[in-house]
């Protein structure tokens, strides 16, 4: 029987998010987590009570310049990203970034170049490609149920976190960005935005003045449009996506359960169109008929992971690939200056 072949893989950087793919990358049978890196020893020594046989480092350089690690994860703060990342590319390992892709549409660019240059896979961590939700209202917008996409609306609320760089459209905006890219197939060619700073609580989100309270708007060459509220405000998460076509409606609740987050309404009756001044009848209207669909079981997170070893141990294309995270930079990057 022919040996599986086993992916060497190591991360950069354990704070809030790395822990989460140190768990996925290891539960994977055809991946080995070879070791893990981050500048403070307290997460280091947090991570090796979860993970007693992975071995860690403070040098980062150490997991670069190890030949036997064939793949790099990075979860990093962003400002890092492209320098770590065309290290590890020019290293001939394969990269697994987390968003947003890089700092600026620049950098993002230079990364997508190296990664072609040195023929090796270049992951963006857009993790909601993989959430069963979005993948089912993908089928169901490919089916055209909906019929003629008219409008969306997102809405994405929580506090924001209490240390970070980066405002609320770069925190929040890289997952409806890269949800509706993934949904819609194109990309707008209007956009317009209105960022505000309002002081709430006691962060350095407010010695910094962040924006972190967003309304962006775009329109595509379809006609469609969307409208994104991304906010810092509330300690009240809000995951809402409302999708609104020619024959119908999907509402996305992500803060339900799996077995309520997507519901499609149909079209409704609404017998006061081309009522009569001589009609009896009272008028009303109703509401369509709400089917609750069914979604798959899995942990998003694992799928994309499962995705990245895959295509590189098999060679297939990514889902998840550069262009993506280079396109929802450049969102990002346009959002931000209006």
């Amino acid at each position: 029987m022919k040996k599986e072949k086993i992916l060497n893989i190591g991360v950069i950087g354990c704070g809030y998010w790395g822990p989460n793919l140190v768990r996925n990358f290891s539960s994977l049978a055809n991946c080995n987590v070879s070791r893990i890196s981050d500048k403070k020893d307290g997460r280091l020594v947090f991570i090796k009570e979860e993970f007693k046989n992975i071995d860690t480092t403070l040098d980062f350089m150490d997991i670069i310049n190890d030949p036997n690690i064939e793949a790099v994860c990075i979860a990093t703060p962003v400002k890092t990203h492209r320098d770590i990342a065309v290290m590890a590319l020019n290293a001939g390992k394969h990269v697994f970034v987390e968003k947003p892709m890089a700092s600026t549409v620049a950098e993002a660019n230079e990364m997508r170049n190296v990664a072609l240059e040195t023929r090796k896979k270049l992951a963006v961590g857009h993790v909601f490609q993989f959430s069963p939700a979005v993948r089912a209202i993908k089928n169901i917008l490919k089916d055209k149920t909906l019929g003629d996409i008219y409008h969306i609306t997102s809405s994405r609320i929580n506090q924001g976190p209490p240390e970070t760089d980066v405002n609320v459209l770069w925190d929040l905006g890289p997952h409806d960005f890269s949800i509706l890219l993934f949904l819609l197939e194109e990309y707008p060619h209007e956009i317009s935005s209105f960022n505000n700073y309002f002081p709430f609580g006691f962060s350095k989100n407010d010695s910094l003045r962040l924006t972190n309270n967003s309304t962006i708007h775009m329109k595509f060459k379809s006609g469609m449009t969307t409208a994104i509220h991304l906010s810092w405000l509330s300690s009240n998460k809000t995951r809402l996506m409302q999708i609104f076509g020619s024959e119908g409606t999907i509402v996305y609740d992500e803060m339900l359960a799996l077995d309520g987050k997507v519901k499609l309404y149909g079209k409704g009756i609404d017998n006061r169109i081309n009522s009569k001044d001589k009609d009896t009848k009272q008028l009303n209207y109703q509401s369509g008929d709400i089917h609750i669909i069914n979604l798959e079981q899995h942990e998003p997170l694992r799928l994309e992971c499962e995705h990245f070893v895959d295509s590189i141990l098999l060679d297939k294309p990514l889902i998840n690939d550069a262009k993506i995270g280079l396109d929802v930079v450049r969102l990002l990057e346009i959002a931000s200056e209006n």
